[in-house]
């Protein structure tokens, strides 16, 4: 079509027989980036906005489990800065060496778990801001 930009971005991850699992982005201009140790995950379209806990508090020795909320939990807190990124959010979970899916879900907007995980997420950063040390002028008017 004239005057359409073509182009797409997929992420593409496996494991083919016993050989370790792989995760790539591979991007319109036919460029791929690896998954690392340094860097455990990839993601398309808006990145800014749930960056943050993946950056924070990801890291390659988490749980499968602790993973996957992770993953969630980025997504909804996109979704609040973000019009454009919402559900229904889908989440696939595969072991490495497993070679099958082992837990597959979709999240729709009024699925209750959505609703609780931004509540817990606002409450502890709440609690973490009261927690964090007070600043010099601060400190110095409690003098």
């Amino acid at each position: 079509m004239r005057g359409f930009p073509a182009g797409a971005s997929f992420i593409f991850g496996g494991q083919i027989g016993s050989e370790p699992h792989g995760l790539y982005l591979i991007y319109s201009q036919g460029n791929a980036v690896k998954a690392t140790r340094e860097t455990p995950y990839l993601q398309i379209g808006e990145s800014k906005y749930g960056k943050p806990p993946l950056d924070n508090v990801g890291h390659p020795n988490l749980s499968l489990e602790d993973a996957a909320r992770l993953c969630l939990i980025s997504e909804v807190l996109t979704q609040r800065s973000n019009l454009s990124v919402g559900p229904p959010f889908d989440l696939v979970v595969i072991q490495a060496g497993s070679l099958a899916i082992a837990h597959q879900h979709r999240f729709e907007a009024d699925a209750p778990e959505l609703s609780e995980m931004i509540e817990t997420w606002i409450d502890a950063q709440r609690e973490t801001l009261y927690r964090l040390p007070r600043l010099p002028w601060e400190r110095a008017e409690a003098s």
